[in-house]
């Protein structure tokens, strides 16, 4: 074909640019194309299908490019098709088929290999890699784009990936876009320094090579990053704050105003760069992250110039499904801050319905079912606030119908099915409710992982919008039990006493399954989680005199559920939920002041009579010897044990143990010639960062008696425990028990548990699983844990999620941890008596643990049990 033809089809094929649907879509946006030869009729096809895509008809483009690739000879393999591959992906994302897109990336891939065309190769690697982003899929994204050659090494990627392929072709503008989409996966991920670091190198990298049209989503994903730094301190403040820790509340609340901060400056750099290069799209983009910061700071005349300015450009911008999610946000914003599913604040009704009525005509334009959907049942919502319900449950089950048409759309179907749950529960209609329900639950249920571990953002609207799912399906369940329900044995219960069983079982399923929920979601995509349902049955099998009570927190009241051999479930409520909140803290930090002699017992005593009272009678009369704990919210931070009768204190009466779920704990339990242990401590003071952790003197004690007491096994103490000496030890043989006597922390952030090694190392608890499972012969399970000196910050739910999950997160059966630093000396006693009462075969661990706890108590720390009680015993108590 003469060279005078191909430069219109050449212009034809290069005008395509993908706008992007989240806050950082890097590779469309200005990516040169190569040249095209075609015979007539392919261009003739790829000419009409570009003139639908500019009128916003990419069905129609779609199709005419389909026709023009068939149009092609047999075995052509041009240049020319994989452009067009490229704009089919790209209209493919505009109409939200994110796997016809990954598919149409791979064709042009895969001719690009074979024409030998490397730097096209990579920038098609980044553009599939952006699609999993999407998806919530960061981890295949991160191997597309730098696959580490090991687990630490993000700098030392495999040479098949986008990033090395595009530096090895001296391919700036490739290097640009990879380092753009790998900052933006590790921000997914929450690994925020890493982002920052690949991100600052990207923006650098733009600037100096001329590539401004990446600077805008990479100011934005930074900003993105300083914003949810700035929520999580928030709500640190707001946790601490409630248990009158004012001085620490305010160190919080001052951190998030500087990440704040941060993130105006980045969305401001973001909106110049936007405005001066006259990109529409980018402007959007960054006003949208600004709304939420201006609607925090209660910024009225910001707010209203915000809005106005995103309606002009709603109005101007092409359909897309960008757009569509613009228009439904703008509605949204008319919600309480910081929350979802909440009822628009009065007086501003219309003008949200305006805007999610415009976000569904846009989508309804572009046959976007996943964006309508959405849109839909945010109306629905809307109508279900004002108690319009005919019209909420018609726009919701529209919203299911869209939801149904997109295959990806389960994560929106969930949370229509819940909202048909409440509009039902409104009317009356407990049995629709209950329906509605179920089926929103098993749509999470199947979806689970995905979801939960998808974008570290969900850590937030898992508290407004699948929490709440199971918390309310719960409440449904017990509705019909009655509070004053009395323990009847299994042969000669009422019927209604079996309905109430039934019900109360199907509750503790249900319970179950948020439990195993809020742990996916805390420790995201790094720990995926595999709950075993014979667990639970094989667990209270063998422990017939074991006791588990399990504990549901609601706004006005909380709930307790006895499992008891041989008796049908017992159900005791305890009325106002914050008052119980707030006595539960005045009781830990109570326990805490080690300096204030004798320990006042009345708080105990009053915990006791709600939690253990009720229940005493039904206990006794079963035998029971051990009562198994599975806490909700607040009520994981409280140390069972130290609850007091009048008399003594419960661990005197009963072995006390916590678990997570019953599901995800391991039913096999330690032998005792299995009782070797890799014993590690660090004895100094250690500086890691600004913290200073002071000396543990009773360390070597403790470390000396462990290995006295248990053959066979090794220590390693202060220098001589590094993270590499932690790692060969295990690599050299198989040690059912892990013992640290060393500094630890749990926190709201699970890349924040971590213990200290004695050269000042922190090692994540997700790093020792991985340690021990690649260390271990034959994947053995380690079966325990011992952390002798750890702390869990107080006034925030999930910090004690890790201390929940620590067993399952270390990649063990089960773990004694600390719930906050005590007397080292007292520790390093108990530690001792334990395991001299753990080589008795008639004592399982929580027994063991409970005589060491009783016998530091006769020595006299009954006088302040906040010296004892820390050490909890946490997943398989046998």
């Amino acid at each position: 074909m003469p060279q005078i033809l191909r430069r219109p089809v050449r212009r034809l094929l290069s005008i395509l640019f993908l706008l992007g649907f989240t806050l950082a879509l890097w590779v469309g946006h200005g990516l040169p194309r190569l040249g095209a030869s075609y015979a007539a009729t392919p261009a003739q096809f790829v000419q009409e299908g570009v003139s639908l895509y500019q009128t916003g008809d990419y069905q129609g483009a779609v199709d005419r490019w389909q026709t023009a690739l068939k149009a092609y000879p047999p075995g052509d393999s041009s240049g020319d098709q994989a452009i067009v591959h490229e704009n089919l992906a790209r209209a493919y994302q505009l109409l939200g088929k994110p796997s016809a897109a990954i598919d149409s990336w791979a064709a042009a891939e895969a001719l690009y290999r074979q024409l030998s065309q490397a730097p096209q190769v990579g920038r098609m690697l980044t553009e599939q890699a952006q699609i999993y982003l999407s998806l919530g899929q960061q981890r295949r994204a991160i191997a597309l784009l730098c696959l580490p050659k090991t687990d630490t090494a993000v700098d030392d990627c495999e040479p098949s990936s986008a990033l090395p392929i595009a530096i090895a072709a001296s391919d700036t503008l490739g290097q640009v876009a990879a380092l753009g989409s790998l900052g933006e996966a590790y921000r997914l991920q929450g690994d925020y320094q890493e982002a920052e670091k690949l991100l600052g190198q990207g923006l650098g990298l733009a600037r100096d090579a001329g590539y401004g049209q990446f600077e805008v989503p990479m100011l934005n994903s930074l900003g993105s990053i300083s914003s949810r730094q700035a929520q999580i301190s928030f709500r640190r403040a707001e946790g601490v704050k409630q248990t009158g820790l004012e001085d620490i509340a305010d160190v919080f609340f001052q951190e998030a105003q500087s990440y704040e901060s941060a993130a105006q400056q980045s969305f401001a750099a973001a909106l110049a760069t936007a405005q001066r290069q006259a990109s529409s799209i980018g402007e959007f983009q960054t006003l949208l992250n600004f709304l939420p910061i201006y609607r925090r700071q209660q910024a009225t005349d910001s707010i209203l110039a915000t809005r106005q300015r995103l309606g002009v450009l709603i109005d101007q911008l092409p359909a897309s499904r960008e757009v569509a999610y613009g228009a439904i946000a703008l509605g949204r914003s008319y919600q309480p801050v910081g929350t979802a599913f909440r009822c628009v604040i009065p007086g501003n009704e219309a003008q949200a319905k305006a805007w999610l009525e415009r976000g569904a005509e846009i989508a309804a334009q572009i046959s976007d079912d996943r964006a309508e959907s959405f849109a839909l049942g945010e109306l629905g919502h809307l109508a279900e606030c004002q108690g319009a319900f005919k019209t909420a449950m018609t726009l919701t089950q529209q919203a299911q119908v869209k939801a149904t048409q997109d295959l990806g759309s389960a994560d929106s179907l969930y949370l229509w099915q819940w909202q048909a749950g409440r509009i039902y529960r409104q009317q009356g209609k407990a049995a629709d409710a209950l329906a509605a329900y179920h089926q929103s639950i098993a749509t999470l249920d199947s979806i689970r992982t995905e979801i939960l571990v998808a974008d570290q953002d969900v850590q937030f609207d898992f508290r407004d919008t699948i929490e709440p799912v199971y918390r309310e399906l719960i409440d449904l369940q017990l509705a019909t039990v009655s509070n004053q329900q009395q323990v009847a044995s299994k042969q000669n219960s009422p019927p209604s006493a079996a309905t109430d069983a039934a019900q109360l079982e199907a509750a503790l399923v249900t319970a179950d399954s948020l439990r195993l929920a809020e742990l996916q979601n805390y420790f995201g995509n790094d720990c995926i989680l595999s709950p075993v349902a014979e667990a639970r049955v094989d667990l209270l099998a063998q422990s017939s005199r074991t006791a588990v009570i399990s504990s549901v927190v609601f706004p006005d009241r909380t709930a307790l559920i006895a499992n008891i051999p041989n008796q049908l479930p017992k159900l005791v409520w305890i009325n106002d939920s914050q008052q119980l909140q707030e006595t539960v803290i005045k009781f830990r930090l109570g326990l805490e002041d080690l300096a204030t002699e004798p320990f006042d017992t009345t708080i105990a005593e009053q915990l006791y009579r709600q939690m253990i009272s009720p229940l005493e009678d039904a206990l006794q009369n079963a035998k029971i010897d051990t009562l198994v704990f599975i806490h909700d919210q607040f009520l994981r931070s409280v140390p069972m044990a130290a609850l007091h009768d009048g008399q003594q204190f419960l661990v005197e009466k009963y072995a006390v143990a916590t678990t997570p779920a019953l599901t995800l704990t391991a039913p096999s339990n330690l032998q005792p010639e299995d009782l070797r242990a890799l014993v590690l401590g660090s004895s100094q003071e250690v500086r890691v960062g600004s913290r200073v952790f002071p000396a543990l003197p009773s360390v070597p004690a403790e470390i000396e008696s462990v290995v006295s007491q248990l053959p066979g096994s090794k220590a390693l103490l202060d220098n001589d425990f590094s993270e590499s000496g932690l790692r060969q030890a295990l690599q050299a043989d198989r040690f059912p028990i892990l013992h640290f006597a060393t500094h630890g922390l749990f926190s709201p952030d699970p890349e924040d548990n971590f213990i200290i090694t004695g050269q000042g190392e922190k090692v994540t608890f997700g790093q020792l699983e991985s340690f021990i499972r690649s260390s271990t012969p034959g994947n053995q399970q380690v079966d325990l844990v011992m952390l002798t000196a750890c702390e869990t910050a107080i006034g925030d739910d999930r910090a004690t999620l890790g201390l929940a999950g620590v067993a399952i997160r270390a990649g063990a059966r089960s773990a004694i941890a600390s719930l906050w630093q005590a007397d080292d000396r007292t520790t390093a006693q108990i530690t001792q008596d334990f395991y001299q009462f753990l080589k008795d075969p008639s004592l399982n661990k929580a027994q063991a643990l409970q005589q060491a706890q009783i016998r530091a108590i006769h020595r006299g720390a009954s006088v302040l049990p906040g010296m004892w009680a820390p050490l909890v015993l946490v997943g398989n108590w046998l």
